[in-house]
This record gives C-alpha cells, sequence and structure tokens, in this order.
C-alpha cells in the first residue's frame, strides 16, 4: 500500500492525514507492506522535516505490515521476494 508520509498539521488535516492515521489505514486494509508517498521532498510546516518518518515509523511498530522507508530514489521490492533493510537515511537529513 502508498500511505501518506508528509508534512501535517492540525490546521490541514482534512487534506494530510497524520502518521498514526496512515499506520491505521494499512493495518484497516489488511496491508502487507507500506510504502510512504507524499513526502520528503520539501518543509512545509513547523514540525521538523524528519518528524513524519520518525512518527511514521513509530505507529507501525507491532502493525501487521512492514514498512518500507528506502531513501528518495533507492529502489524497494514490492514482490517480498528480496530481504531488504532500509536505514533510518532521514536522520542524518540537515
Amino acid at each position: 500500500m502508498l500511505g501518506e508520509k508528509g508534512q501535517y498539521n492540525m490546521a490541514w488535516h482534512a487534506i494530510h492525514m497524520l502518521p498514526e492515521e496512515t499506520a491505521q489505514a494499512a493495518s484497516d486494509v489488511g496491508a502487507k507492506m507500506l510504502l510512504p508517498a507524499h513526502g520528503g521532498k520539501f518543509a512545509l510546516s513547523r514540525h521538523p522535516w524528519q518528524e513524519p518518518y520518525r512518527e511514521l515509523t513509530r505507529f507501525s511498530q507491532g502493525r501487521g505490515y512492514k514498512l518500507l522507508t528506502p531513501e528518495i530514489g533507492e529502489a524497494a521490492y514490492l514482490d517480498g521476494g528480496k530481504k531488504q533493510n532500509f536505514a533510518s537515511w532521514w536522520e542524518n537529513m540537515k
């Protein structure tokens, strides 16, 4: 499943999901994998740029899906045939 992981703000809640809502949506539809989309390009909100990744990672703990967090431009294989472990690359972004 592609899930929203972009900048968020309660003022934009009607058009942008919060990280916990994205995690819940993936669980609700029975996703096997969650690939975050719609983020990582601009800092538009008042939270730190890395926060959407941090929070989605936190809210994905213990869920029935694998969270895929490839670095921007990195390949992610969705067939499940290749074991992939992505580093927390967003922590090194400034």
